[in-house]
């Protein structure tokens, strides 16, 4: 499948030092990015405005023109010499001109079979940072990958603590897991499970109907929690201090 569409139950749980768990249903769009002159439905549009569209600069740049070429040269600054033949983005498009992106995953293939990836996280200040996956921490149908975050993601977390990613698709089922730990101790989980489908105009417009305003929705929801956990007195970083630990950031959406 070229383009397509994912359906998502998301789960949240935070674990220490406050207990808290929210669940959510969204979807997201997975874009080929080999093949952006054939979106799948008029309703969908690159870098033009239309009910959802795809901009390249919505993404990291790396000094280079689209979104696919920007990621293949991330790929190159980490050593791999090889021809990417396969790209695919997980994200969410923009909805009527407005995106918030958490987090997207882009899958990678060389010529030689060997996958990559980039984990691209985004936060409330508009600034966005990657995260590089070498083939080695692939292992069958996906990865698994440790970095300390270095990144101003929560206000809740603490920006030096480690993020470990689990991504995995099979048969168009795609479970991806992120882990928040400090040393040892395991901060907080988030959980997205659902399965991928042809991304035609009518499961576009059922998806539409089942989360309406998805882009909008994101962004509240993370303040409405935010305020939840603050009114229950969880510690709160302000993103003005510990600015030795927010590193290789950019900022988007200019």
């Amino acid at each position: 499948m070229s383009h397509g569409l994912l359906s998502f139950e998301v789960v949240h749980t935070r674990i220490s030092p406050l207990k808290y768990k929210f669940t959510h249903k969204l979807f997201w769009f997975k874009i080929d990015l080999n093949d952006m002159g054939n979106l799948p439905t008029p309703f969908v549009s690159s870098n033009r405005f239309n009910l959802y569209s795809f901009f390249d600069k919505d993404h990291i740049s790396a000094g280079k023109k689209t979104a696919k070429d920007n990621y293949i040269e991330i790929a190159r600054k980490h050593g791999v010499v090889s021809e990417i033949v396969d790209i695919h983005l997980y994200t969410q498009l923009r909805f009527l001109g407005y995106v918030f992106n958490p987090v997207s995953f882009i899958l990678m293939t060389d010529v030689n079979g060997l996958k990559y990836a980039v984990v691209e996280v985004g936060n409330t200040f508009n600034e966005i940072k990657t995260y590089f996956v070498n083939h080695e921490h692939f292992n069958g149908n996906g990865f698994t990958f440790s970095t300390k975050k270095y990144f101003y993601i929560s206000p809740f977390t603490e920006h030096d603590n480690v993020m470990i990613f689990h991504f995995r698709e099979n048969k168009g089922n795609v479970e991806i897991v992120v882990d928040d730990k400090k040393k040892e101790e395991k901060i907080l989980k988030v959980s997205l499970r659902g399965s991928e489908m042809e991304a035609t105009s009518r499961n576009l417009l059922i998806q539409s109907l089942l989360s309406p305003f998805v882009t909008l929705q994101i962004i509240f929801l993370i303040h409405w929690h935010a305020f939840i956990l603050w009114f229950k007195g969880l510690p709160y970083y302000k993103k003005e201090e510990n600015k030795h630990l927010q590193k290789g950031a950019q900022i988007w959406k200019t």
